[in-house]
């Protein structure tokens, strides 16, 4: 007994049909497989990549702690140098009690009185500036 061509073509439709789900299946898996590799690779590389930076600045951490430390340092020396130097400058002119001048203060303003003995002259520092210098005319 011969089947009927719509059996015949209906049998031939599903075993193409189970053709095709095993072809898609089998090279769905490749496909799987190939991105799950290539994933798992740029993973690793990715990981090796982490790990190189991590050891980078774990090596590279003493020094810049080093560094960061005399920075600091070197700010509070600056700081507290400034502090003492702007305190220095606010401070009155001081003479020494046993030099022969004599100074005061009128309107904020400080004046220093020349001593009878002396005498005004003009000379030369010893950093090379002109100044108005006072002659002790009794050797002193």
């Amino acid at each position: 007994m011969t089947r009927s061509l719509a059996e015949r073509l209906h049998e031939r439709l599903e075993n193409q049909t189970a053709e095709i789900a095993a072809l898609t299946e089998s090279e769905l898996q490749k496909l799987s497989q190939r991105v799950s590799a290539s994933v798992s690779t740029e993973l690793t590389e990715i990981e090796i990549a982490i790990a190189r930076a991590t050891h980078g600045i774990r090596s590279a951490l003493p020094q810049l702690k080093w560094i960061l430390g005399l920075t600091w340092g070197a700010l509070i020396v600056s700081l507290m140098l400034t502090g003492f130097l702007l305190w220095r400058s606010s401070q009155p002119l001081r003479i020494v009690e046993d030099m022969p001048l004599e100074t005061f203060q009128s309107e904020g303003q400080s004046y220093l009185v020349m001593p009878e003995n002396a005498k005004p002259v003009h000379c030369t520092t010893p950093s090379g500036r002109d100044a108005i210098c006072l002659h002790m005319t009794n050797g002193d």
